[in-house]
């Protein structure tokens, strides 16, 4: 495993972080640089104490039109947990969503999820309504 911090190939097993209720993670430490760090660090999990299931449970409902409420009751844990959970994920963009080539077209596919905008008004006072 490559350190996260300097890039180094030159890295050993250092024990295990201990994790309530889980199980737990290697422990590596860099030869080169000398900074402890486990197969989380510098990842959207890196800091978060749930399972990496949980996490990808949460997200897969949300992607499937599920608010954020309804995820975390399902979940058992705070709505909150599930937006910090997001802006992670977002902050990542890059990484899962590589710009498209040079001189090609994008397509953009939409889903059937709505989510309301500002105020809810009649359909007959929105511009564009019926």
């Amino acid at each position: 495993m490559n350190c996260p911090y300097c890039q180094s190939e030159s890295t050993s097993k250092r024990g295990f972080s201990p994790r309530r209720h889980q199980a737990p993670l290697q422990r590596y430490i860099c030869k080169s640089c000398g900074r402890l760090f486990n197969e989380r660090t510098g990842t959207p999990l890196a800091h978060i104490h749930k399972p990496a299931e949980q996490v990808e449970r949460v997200l897969k409902m949300r992607s499937e039109g599920m608010g954020v409420r309804a995820a975390a009751r399902v979940e058992e844990i705070s709505h909150a947990t599930v937006t910090l959970w997001e802006k992670r994920l977002a902050q990542m963009e890059s990484n899962w969503s590589p710009a498209a080539p040079k001189g090609s077209d994008v397509t953009v596919e939409g889903d059937e999820l709505y989510t309301r905008v500002g105020e809810n008004r009649p359909a007959s006072k929105v511009s564009g309504g019926r």
